[in-house]
């Protein structure tokens, strides 16, 4: 007679793993304090959804420090989470498969954008 198999452990599967998504990040210096950098990021993100209007779709939702979002274009979405700290920001992301072999321009464009945006002096 056959027992039933019962696994001694458990095991999770993290959707990026079955979707095949890639991890994004990156992280910034400033000297602004968070209250001043977040104003600057929520203006920007204001700025470049009036500019970008129906180009693409931004879900997001600021909880203290930390900005959750998801971004949809071309069909291509990404969610992530932006962190802001007295001394930095940090953004960690998924990235679709299809643009893995772009992260690194991906990555080197975001940081040198938000740096723009961090920069000391209004």
């Amino acid at each position: 007679m056959r027992r039933p198999c019962t696994p001694d452990f458990f095991f999770t599967i993290q959707l990026s793993e079955v979707i095949d998504l890639k991890e994004l990040g990156v992280k910034v210096s400033h000297c602004l304090g968070s209250d001043r950098a977040k104003r600057r990021l929520a203006k920007k993100i204001e700025e470049l959804q009036k500019e970008f209007k129906g180009k693409f779709t931004l879900d997001s939702l600021w909880e203290d420090d930390s900005l959750k979002f998801q971004l949809k274009a071309a069909g291509i979405k990404m969610r992530g989470l932006l962190k802001v700290s007295d001394a930095s920001v940090s953004l960690v992301g998924t990235l679709p498969f299809a643009l893995t072999p772009f992260r690194g321009k991906i990555e080197s464009t975001l940081k040198a954008e938000l740096e723009k945006i961090l920069v000391e002096g209004d």
